[in-house]
This record gives C-alpha cells, sequence and structure tokens, in this order.
C-alpha cells in the first residue's frame, strides 16, 4: 500500500451539524493512505474528551454486499493457489479484482472499483481495521481492550485518546489476534492465551486469547517501531531537552561516559536513546541488544542483536533460548566501542556493569523516577547490582511526563553525574548537572560538571577554548533546528562531517549546502 502523506487542516473548524456530530469540532485532520484513510482529530464539546477518527470511503449496500462475497469469487481467476485467501501473498489484489471484473463483466463506477481495491487491500495486504493507525507516524501504541470497546492510541500530540475503531463481537476479534500471532510467527489458543512478540515491521505485539484470562474478550497491544526514528534535533524541536542538554549529551557519548536513561513506562527512554546514539563518532563499534527491535540509527559500525525464546533449554533438543545475558557476554568479546541495552530488568544487569568495570561504555534504560529509586532497583532483586559498583555509571538521565497547560508533555527533568560513594554512609555521591523547571518551562545548568573538567583535562583544552568548542556544537545544534532537519540520515551526516570540517558542517545545519 502506498506510504502515508500529511496535509493538515489549516484552521480548527466546526463539523457540519449532522445526525450524531453536531457537538464535534474537528481539530487536525491528515491523510495517512493517499486520500483514502485519513485521521480527524476531534473535539466532543458534550464529554469534554478528544477523538481520534479514522475516515475511510464509506461503502453502500450494494458494495458492501459485494466486498462480503469478493475474495472467494475472486479465486475463479487465482489457479493452483492455496490459502491465499489468509494471505493474498504474491499477488497483487488490484490486478486480480481487475481480472475478476473483466472475466465476468461486472459493472461497477471506477469510484467503487477503487473502494473495493483499498478495503481488500487493507484487510489482506494490511491489518484490516487498524491499518491506517498503524501508519500514523504520530502513534506510539495502540491498545485493544475487549470486543464492543474503542480502541485506544497514544498519540504523539494529544496523548492517550479514544478511537472509533471497534471490534463489535468477540469472534471477529478472536479472529483477528489470532492473525496477530500468525503475523509474529506464533501460535495462540485456549491452551496458550499469551503472545509476546513482534511483527516482520518490528511492531511489538502482546495479545490475550479468549475470555477466560481477560474478562472482556481478547486483547491486544501493539507498540509500533517507526522507520524513521526520534533524532537529538527533535529532542529540542519539542521542548524534551533544550541544545545545552543535547550537547552535553554529545560530549557524553564522544567521552565514553557510561548511562542509564531512568523513567516510568513509555515516557520516551528509549527514544531519547535512540537520539543520543546519533550522537556517536564515525569511527566506533556498537553493539545493540534488545528483546524486540526498537534501536535505529544510521551507524556503519554496528552490530544490533534481538534476544530468542525457546520452549527448550538445550540446544540438542531444539533451538536454545538466547537471553540478554548471553548476549552482554557475547558482546564483551566482540570489543566494541559501546554496549546498548534496550532495557535492564534481570541478571544481564550484573554483565553490563561487569562491561563497565572493565572500561566498556555502555548505555541502557530502566524504570525508575528518581536516583533513590533507581538505586533501590539496581541494588534488589533481580538486578542484585553492590552499590559499590554504581560508581562505574557516569551518568543517570531521568525521563519524566510534565502536565503542560491542558496537555502532558515529556521532558528530559535531570541529568546527574555520579561523584563517588560514601563508605562511611553507604550513600551514592552525585551531581545534579540539569534540571527542569516545571514553572519557567525550560532547563538549566547548574554551574558544574565532571565531565566538562574531564573533558578539558584530557583535551589539554583551557576553560575558553573548551567554551567556544561547545558552543559551536550548541549552535550547529540550533541551527538544525531552525532549518527542521529532522530526518536521521541527514542529520547523522551533519554530525560525522563536523568530525571532519567543522565550518562545512555548519553550512549544511544551516542548509548553505545539502
Amino acid at each position: 500500500m502506498p506510504q502515508f502523506t500529511i496535509r493538515r487542516s489549516k484552521s480548527r473548524r466546526p463539523i457540519a451539524k449532522t445526525s450524531g456530530n453536531e457537538n464535534l469540532d474537528l481539530v487536525d485532520r491528515y491523510d495517512i493512505i493517499g486520500t483514502s484513510g485519513s485521521v480527524e482529530i476531534l473535539w466532543n464539546r458534550e464529554t469534554l474528551e478528544t477523538i481520534y477518527s479514522v475516515v475511510e470511503p464509506q461503502l453502500n449496500e450494494i458494495e458492501e454486499a459485494f466486498l462480503r462475497t469478493l475474495p472467494r469469487e475472486m479465486q475463479m481467476v487465482i489457479p493452483n493457489v492455496k490459502g491465499y485467501l489468509d494471505t493474498f501473498d504474491g499477488f497483487d489484489i488490484g490486478k486480480i479484482l481487475d481480472d475478476y471484473i473483466e472475466a465476468y463483466q461486472v459493472r461497477l463506477s471506477e469510484q467503487s472499483k477503487n473502494k473495493l481495491k483499498y478495503y481488500l487491500k487493507r484487510d489482506f495486504e494490511g491489518l484490516g481495521k487498524i491499518e491506517v493507525i498503524v501508519r500514523d507516524p504520530y502513534v506510539e501504541d495502540i491498545s485493544c481492550d475487549g470486543y464492543n470497546v474503542p480502541i485506544f492510541v497514544y498519540h504523539r500530540k494529544y496523548g492517550s485518546i479514544k478511537t472509533n475503531v471497534v471490534f463489535p463481537d468477540p469472534a471477529q476479534l478472536n479472529s483477528y489476534v489470532i492473525k496477530l500471532a500468525q503475523l509474529c510467527n506464533k501460535d495462540i489458543s485456549v491452551a496458550e492465551p499469551i503472545l509476546d512478540g513482534s511483527t516482520q515491521q518490528g511492531h511489538r505485539v502482546q495479545a490475550i486469547y479468549g475470555s477466560e484470562i481477560a474478562t472482556r474478550g481478547s486483547t491486544f497491544t501493539m507498540r509500533l517501531f517507526r522507520e524513521r526514528p526520534f533524532t537529538p534535533v527533535e529532542l529540542i524541536k519539542y521542548g524534551t531537552a533544550n541544545a545545552e542538554v543535547v550537547t552535553y549529551f554529545w560530549y557524553m557519548i564522544e567521552n565514553l561516559n557510561s548511562a542509564l536513561i531512568a523513567g516510568v513506562p513509555a515516557v520516551g527512554k528509549t527514544s531519547t536513546l535512540n537520539a543520543m546514539l546519533m550522537l556517536v563518532p564515525p569511527n566506533t563499534k556498537i553493539f545493540s541488544i534488545e528483546e524486540t527491535r526498537e534501536i535505529n540509527i544510521l551507524h556503519k559500525n554496528w552490530v544490533a542483536t534481538s534476544t530468542r525464546e525457546s520452549d527448550f533449554d538445550s540446544r540438542d533438543n531444539g533451538m536454545a533460548k538466547i537471553d540478554m545475558f548471553e548476549l552482554v557476554k557475547m558482546a564483551m568479546r566482540q570489543r566494541p566501542t559501546y554496549i546498548v541495552v534496550g532495557e535492564v530488568r534481570g541478571r544481564e544487569a550484573s554483565s553490563l556493569f561487569q562491561a563497565m568495570a572493565t572500561g566498556h561504555t555502555t548505555y541502557s534504560t530502566i524504570h525508575a523516577d528518581s536516583m533513590e529509586a533507581t538505586v533501590n532497583r539496581l541494588e534488589s532483586a533481580p538486578l542484585n547490582i553492590p552499590r559499590i559498583m554504581l560508581t562505574y555509571l557516569n551518568t543517570v538521565i531521568f525521563n519524566k511526563f510534565i502536565r503542560s497547560g491542558d496537555s502532558v508533555v515529556r521532558r528530559i527533568t535531570e541529568v546527574d553525574e555520579m561523584s563517588g560513594f560514601d563508605s562511611s554512609t553507604n550513600e551514592v555521591i552525585y551531581n545534579k548537572v540539569f534540571s527542569y523547571d516545571a514553572f519557567k518551562g525550560r532547563h538549566s545548568f547548574s554551574g558544574f560538571s565532571n565531565l566538562y573538567k574531564k573533558v578539558q583535562f584530557s583535551r589539554g583544552l583551557t576553560s575558553t577554548a573548551f567554551k567556544q568548542e561547545f558552543d559551536f556544537r550548541k549552535k550547529l545544534l540550533e541551527e538544525m533546528v531552525r532549518s527542521d532537519i529532522i530526518n536521521y540520515i541527514q542529520i547523522s551526516k551533519i554530525i560525522n562531517t563536523y568530525y571532519k570540517d567543522q565550518d562545512y558542517a555548519m553550512k549544511m545545519a544551516t542548509g548553505e549546502l545539502t
């Protein structure tokens, strides 16, 4: 199916007063699949809620009846094919429909034909009812809580909102969950009703089949993988951090300081990690480890790995399970400059801190919302990191949700440097380098950073020389924001060019060169 395009409405306007929608205002609109599959963001003045409305071609009764019978009828023009009703793999559905119409001399207007092609492609090449949502670049998560319940999405701009998409009966929803399992190359049934997998496109799927566990019927949640990853320029553009904080990250990565990104679920930890990794110097090696692929960077010397689940415990009986612990050990033997773990939550944490202790630079994420909670989480089972070993960690970055007016936004609220360990009090000593003031809506520097001192000492720079270099990098990032350069390929080229020709990189950032 065609790639999405976005055409926005220019102003907020009331929806035409027709039956059932007289209380709705149109807040935003953009096209996803040509002009056939669109999204409208609506405001309900009566219920005071935002609604995500999927707009698709409306079928008349004849078109609906034709669409119901069409897949089985079309077998007459697909000889010697088994299983076509499930996937239509390897076939051009539009051409099949044209051949069928020609063979049986079906009278259809061009408009009706285009509608039918849209729904056939949506249902057999795409993900059916949620295809438009999955293609929406602003949607991060899709949640179906049961049959006859509206699907909810997490929208980058509007937060968690309900949609107009519903699975009306349990049989239809059960069938759809089975389809999702097949797309993940897994099975789901009453005997094994829980699914945790990922599609070929990298979307992570969790599902429950039937009503024995989920009382409102089958459920599923999809965390969407984006081909176009979040970038350091977008961190600044959307206010998650400012240019000074992102410049700090640049020096942190360049000078091999290990870091953890902490925060509650869905606060943007992995997005921040991915954005930071775009600042990695070009002549280095990255080894990334994830359960489900989310990291996406433009780096030539990058080994991207993911875990493998298995019902077998040994290679004698089948494919062995390969977890994060095994992959971290493997990474240490390959001499990478950076070891990146998607999230630490088990015994792999021990290997990760051993890697830090042996001189490897590591980056990961963790579920915690303060330094105290981070330390407690790392010390507790199943991570079990001795407090004294926490000093091998250089930096902890905190992402949080902040309420801004009538919306909730993501912000990097704190950047802390680990300074040492007080054996007399058994406390970790840390320095708060950056903090976010929610009242003023801005980030502020504390005035001291161990990292900055380390850079000056290791490179023999005076404070003035370091400040000049820092300000140049900061301006480079600001110019990319001003030029609205958010394409990760272009950003990576500018960062890589900086290490060869700083002035040329600045011209690329300002738009003088491309």
